[in-house]
């Protein structure tokens, strides 16, 4: 194992001399030269079908359920879709779902009826509502960027916490009546969540209680460390605008990191997998619904061992935060009742990092955190055995902190 370990390290060194002298020699050209018509650059061309737009309200009817699907507008002008499932009498709570990265609120319903976690909280007397963020292709895009535009895509899942899920829990409670929601969110769900309840504390108590399911915060200790690390360097050499220039340096790594790219978003989606019987030939690193901004982000914590704001290089630093490098997220102002669900093997969102989250709460805080043995990533809305382990934990959390 060891060998292997410093085998893959050498082949790495090597492959960023290569790689750096790939991009100095031709991909720099370009992005200086894309750079010239656009100001800013953060993503590939996009091919977001129709057919994805509703997904949700196609599942909840096939399933037997009647959606009702709304519209919930940010402070910066993006336009979210919400799907509310049709309350059938007096509901004893208000529950809120939010998606992983490269996700939609469809993948709530992946288990079908009485398996998914939020048709048994239904089922429970649950006003179940899900959130679709400014990435998801059921969100009905800008009042006036377009959604192919670079601008469109400036932002990561410090945006999707401090701007998108502050917006739908005010309309929600604004809609209902209720003074508090339950949270429930998976993987990137999680971060934003952490984001929206240390950066704007007074969403704590909006928040009856908060369900995290892998949720991605300390990350140092996942596979994609070493990948991380040695793309820092090159991130470095180079200003944010040109390093992420469309065809310049993402479609460079990625080509010559054909299969760690297929795996790092392999994990992040499975859009079409049914289909394809799990993979997309020719297109496994294809980014339709994602912003390269929220992959960088991930990728400077990752590298840094830390949770904390987008690191934009020394001067912009400066500019924007006061200081270099960028500050962590206070943690310690999360005061809402969290409880965080991981899996000894998720390879994504290791263990370590969610038991050092933990450790980062306050000591205040209701905190629970349970560890399920064999759960991968994914596992957590796609295998059946979650019905009986995770989802029967965070039933019974959810109806201990419902107001009576």
């Amino acid at each position: 194992m060891v060998a292997k370990l410093l085998c893959e390290m050498k082949v790495c060194s090597v492959a960023c001399v290569l790689l750096t002298v790939v991009v100095l020699s031709g991909a720099v050209q370009r992005a200086m030269a894309y750079h010239g018509q656009k100001e800013i650059t953060f993503n590939w061309i996009r091919d977001v079908r129709d057919e994805s737009k509703n997904q949700t309200a196609v599942l909840l009817q096939r399933d037997g359920y009647e959606p009702i699907r709304r519209q919930v507008r940010t402070e910066d002008g993006y336009l979210l879709t919400v799907y509310r499932i049709q309350p059938r009498k007096s509901p004893v709570g208000v529950i809120l779902f939010h998606h992983g990265i490269r996700q939609s609120s469809d993948m709530w319903m992946f288990l079908g009826p009485k398996r998914s976690l939020a048709y048994q909280l239904y089922e429970a007397g649950y006003d179940v509502w899900f959130s679709n963020s400014r990435a998801s292709p059921e969100s009905d895009g800008h009042e006036r960027l377009d959604r192919d535009s670079d601008h469109f895509w400036d932002f990561s899942f410090h945006e999707i916490g401090t701007l998108d899920l502050p917006a739908v829990v005010d309309y929600i409670l604004g809609e209902t009546g209720a003074k508090t929601l339950h949270f429930v969110g998976y993987s990137e769900a999680g971060s934003a969540a952490l984001v929206m309840l240390s950066e704007l504390p007074e969403y704590n108590s909006k928040l009856a209680n908060v369900e995290l399911l892998a949720p991605p915060a300390f990350m140092n200790y996942g596979q994609f460390a070493w990948i991380a690390r040695m793309l820092q360097p090159l991130r470095a050499l180079f200003p944010w605008s040109v390093y992420y220039t469309r065809d310049a340096l993402p479609t460079q790594i990625c080509t010559i990191f054909r299969n760690e790219c297929c795996l790092l978003f392999g994990q992040m989606s499975d859009r079409g997998a049914e289909v394809t019987g799990g993979t997309k030939p020719g297109r496994c690193f294809d980014l339709e619904d994602v912003s390269l901004k929220q992959l960088e982000h991930y990728r400077q914590i990752i590298a840094s061992g830390r949770f904390q704001q987008f690191d934009y290089g020394y001067s912009v630093n400066l500019h924007r935060y006061n200081r270099d490098p960028p500050p962590d997220y206070c943690l310690w102002d999360v005061t809402a009742r969290v409880s965080l669900h991981y899996g000894n093997k998720d390879r994504t969102v290791d263990w370590r990092g969610v038991e050092q989250l933990a450790r980062k709460l306050p000591k205040s805080a209701e905190l629970q955190k349970t560890l399920y043995k064999g759960f991968e990533h994914r596992d957590f809305y796609r295998s059946p055995k979650a019905q009986t382990t995770v989802y029967a934990n965070i039933v019974k959390s959810i109806k201990r902190h419902t107001p009576a």
